[in-house]
This record gives structure tokens, sequence and C-alpha cells, in this order.
């Protein structure tokens, strides 16, 4: 309870107890025969008058506390100054308890000297103390002060007996309910999927939770007390801009960045930064949650190539069937003129020729894309397959220099599928690797290792030591129309991609420039 709430009670029983204070003292002088105190008494209805309106007025209870003590100290000097009986200087002490019971420290000061003040008044300047009251009048005055002391002290404990076992209470209700909260935050903290970590003003780890641990890799041991590599080297100003705006207040709701794991490996993350105040409203450490979204990144993507080849397809679809017509009616006319004998410009007829076959070339890749190709799926042998393509590309292997190697985990490996499809993809695989090794100055090295990737996949992997691919082009390698070859389509691969999928596997390419490229495509097998 508040203490404004509890001096508001103590207000009601010392205003009440000073109207009976002056009743009682009245019935006193009126039964023992003593003259009547006529001013005092009058002063002391007019003022609990005055305070019973002040209190109904609900003015401001620090107010209306000084007003009480200081109208009981009144009539104290009032008293004192009409008895003409030392013995009730005594009556200066009631206000002076009442004060102390209020727990306030000035208005005891203050009553004290005023007092003493008075007192002084009364002995020296008015000469009010050198009279003589009778015995009985004196024991009867100390009888009254002390059952006045009493009552006041009594009353009061009874009276607020039931307050503090309130307080009590509400203070134990306030325990509990604070342990209660702390508890939920403590297993929230612990429980939550979202990685949490708090960090002081310098940066460093004051706190993480087990969800940190597992996406991060750090367990709470090497993070406490430490400032850990949590992102990538190239956002290093980016972040140390972000966590100062963070310090001095502001917030940051689901950013989408990128992070580091302590094994150097990056993975998409959405992260919220929100400072953490003091009471004075200062930024005393900054807290972190983090969520992995590499998986919503990954379908995205996904999703995002599907859209690009529907509507590569569509394009295919229209362009294939519009230019087809034309290219006929013009190689018919270029094989009239290559078979005239006195045609003067064979070598024009012929390079139009390798041209119109080209154009042929992306037409057949733009109907891949544009329609659903018959399949005829059957069990194939991956060995078969890959023995027919090795035979294709044979001589231009030995003619170029290049050494082809082939690890089987065991004899064969099988599939259910399109058997013209699945050599298609790793023609351009092996055709691809051919070209990237084309031109270099070692030995031309391609692997193939087919290997059972779990119980129901199988992973073949062609490895080859060409010059590899830019970080800039390995992440445009399946976009449709982009190649780095001056007589390509931009499709194969693209192609492949597709094939690969519709038999329930996944193609993916690994690179470095430099030191050379592994293409690996997962297939369910039988």
């Amino acid at each position: 309870m508040e203490r404004i709430a509890t001096n508001r009670y103590r207000n009601r029983l010392f205003i009440h107890l000073f109207g009976l204070a002056h009743l009682i003292h009245t019935f006193i002088h009126y039964v023992t025969g003593e003259t009547l105190p006529y001013y005092s008494i009058a002063f002391g209805i007019l003022s609990y008058i005055l305070l019973v309106v002040l209190y109904r007025m609900k003015i401001n209870e620090r107010a209306l506390e000084i007003t009480i003590l200081l109208l009981m100290n009144l009539s104290v000097f009032i008293l004192n100054f009409e008895t003409v009986a030392a013995v009730n200087i005594v009556y200066f002490a009631i206000p002076i308890v009442a004060s102390a019971l209020y727990y306030d420290t000035l208005p005891i000061i203050g009553l004290g000297i005023l007092s003493a003040i008075e007192i002084l008044l009364l002995a020296f300047v008015f000469d009010q103390l050198g009279g003589r009251a009778p015995m009985f009048y004196v024991n009867l005055t100390l009888f009254v002060f002390i059952f006045f002391v009493l009552a006041m002290t009594v009353l009061h404990s009874v009276f607020f007996r039931k307050v503090w076992t309130q307080i009590e209470k509400k203070n134990e209700s306030m325990e509990r309910a604070l342990l209660s909260k702390e508890g939920y935050l403590h297993l929230f903290f612990e429980t939550a999927k979202d990685a949490i970590a708090v960090f002081d003003v310098d940066n460093k780890i004051i706190a993480i939770n087990p969800a940190f641990e597992e996406l991060y890799g750090w367990t709470q041991e090497e993070c406490l007390g430490r400032s850990l590599p949590l992102v990538p080297e190239d956002r290093y100003d980016e972040v140390a801009e972000r966590t100062l705006r963070v310090q001095q207040g502001e917030s940051f709701s689901l950013l989408e960045t990128q992070d580091l794991k302590k094994d150097g490996s990056r993975f998409d993350v959405q992260i919220t930064l929100s400072p953490i105040t003091d009471e004075a409203g200062n930024v005393i450490a900054t807290s972190i949650i983090s969520r992995d979204i590499s998986y919503k990144k990954d379908a995205e993507k996904l999703i995002l190539q599907a859209e690009k080849l529907k509507l590569t397809g569509e394009i295919a679809a229209g362009v294939a069937h519009e230019i087809r017509n034309p290219m006929t009616v013009i190689s018919g006319f270029v094989q009239m003129m290559d078979n005239d004998e006195d045609y003067p410009y064979k070598e024009y007829t012929k390079l139009i020729h390798s041209e119109i076959e080209r154009i042929n070339l992306i037409i057949s890749e733009f109907l891949v894309l544009a329609k659903p190709q018959p399949s005829y799926v059957r069990k194939i042998s991956l060995k078969k397959v890959m023995g027919d393509i090795i035979m294709l590309f044979g001589p231009e292997m030995n003619m170029r220099g290049i050494t082809f190697s082939s690890c089987w985990e065991q004899e064969d490996y099988f599939i259910n599928g399109e058997e013209h499809q699945m050599k298609q993809v790793f023609i351009n695989l092996i055709k691809n690797a051919i070209e990237a090794i084309d031109g270099l100055d070692r030995t031309g090295i391609i692997e193939l290792r087919v290997e059972g990737h779990t119980d129901s996949h199988v992973s073949m992997r062609l490895h080859d030591n060409g010059a590899g691919i830019s970080p800039e082009t390995l992440a445009m390698i399946f976009e449709p129309f982009y190649t780095t070859k001056a007589t390509g389509t931009g499709l194969g691969l693209l192609i492949s991609q597709k094939i690969v999928q519709e038999h329930n596997g996944t193609l993916t390419i690994e690179s470095r420039e430099g030191t050379g490229t592994i293409a690996t495509a997962l297939l369910p097998c039988i």
C-alpha cells in the first residue's frame, strides 16, 4: 500500500482522537469542578470541525498531516496560556508523539523546536508557569496525559494492524508474482527456439540460450565474456554502425542478413535487435534474437527458379514455332545454293548452314523447357549410361590430353527414369568440364565417383581440375540464357537441372577459381 493511502488513515484517526481528547478534557474539568478552559475548548471544537471539512475535501495528505499537528500544538499552547498551571506543559509531548507515529522526521524536529519556543514564551514572557496547581489536579493531568499517549499509540497499533497485514500479504503476493515472472522469463529464455544473446556495452556476450549454442555452434563457456566473430568480415562496418545505433536506443526488427557459425560457414538469418535500459533510461545492454531462415531462402530460390522455368517455357513455345517455319525455307534455299556447282559463294552457304544448325539446337533446347518431354520410364543402368557417354567423348578427351577416371562404390546402380534425358544431363556436364580444362597449361583430369548417398539415393560426382567458376558466376549458372561462352545458349545447365528434378533428384555445382568444379547429381536409386 502506498504511503499516501496509509497517511490518509492516520489523518482520520488523529482527527477523531483530537476531537475526543477535547471532549474528555472538558468532561474531567466539569466533574472535578475545575474552571473550564473556555478558549481552549472553543479552539479545539472549531479545529476539529475544520479538520473534518479538510479531510472530506480530500486535500493533500501531507498538508493535512501538518495542519493536524500544528492545531494540536496550538491547542496545547492555548490550554497552558489559559490555565496557568506548569504541569500542563506535558501536553506539548502529545503532538510530538503523533508526529512520530507518522514516521516523518521533519514534523518531529519542527514541533520540538516550536514547543521549546512556546514553553520559553510561557515561562519568561507571559509568566504562565509560575502557578502551582493542587496535587489532585497535577495527578489528574499526568493521568490524562498518560491515558492519551497510551490511547493514541494503542489505537494506532490496532487500527494499522489490519493495514500492515494487508501490506505484508500484498508484498508476499508481489514477491511470488515477481519470482513467478522471473521463472517464466527464465523458462522462455531457456526453451525459446530462436537463438537469444545478450551483449554488454563493450559488445561482449553476457548471456546466451541453448538455441544460440545449437545455431551458432559456440558453447556457453566459450561465449561468456567474449566478443565472438559472428558476422562475415565484409559486413563488419555495417554491423558496427548498427550496433552503435542500438546502443543509442534504436531497435531493429526482422532484419534479414548473414551470420557466421563457429566453423566459419555463412547462413541466412533474421535478427531482431533491442536495447536493454535501466530505470533511468540508459542503455546498459543489447539483446539479439536470431532465427535461421536458410530454408526460407532455399524455398524462395526454388520458387523463383520454377517461375523462371515457366516463363522460359512460355517464351520458348512461341519462339520455336515462329522461327522454325521460316528457318525451314531458308535452309532449303541454302541447300540448293550449296548443291549448285557453279555457285561462287559456297563458303558463305556453309557458314549459313552451320549457323542454321546452331539455331535448330537452340530451338530444340527451347522445346525441352517449353513442354514436358515424352518420358519412357524404365529401369536404367547408370554404368551403361556413363559408358555410352564416355565412348562418345573418349576421342575428344584423348585429343585434348584429358585423363578420365571413374570410381564405383559397387558394380552398378539402377534408377527409374528416361535414358536419353539422363544422357543429356551428363553430356552437358562432361562437355562443360572439357571446355573448362581446354586451354590450361596443366594436364586435364576428370574424375567420376559414384557411391550410395543413403539407402534410397545414389550420388554421382563429376570433378574436373579446370579453371573453376567465380562466386559471382556460380550464383548465376542456373539462370536462363546466362552464359560465359561465346557460342553458348545459357540453357544447358538449366535443362540438366530440370531433368534431374523431374527424376526427383537434385543437381548442385561447387567450384572455386583455379581449383576446378564439382557437379553432383543426387538421384533416387532402386
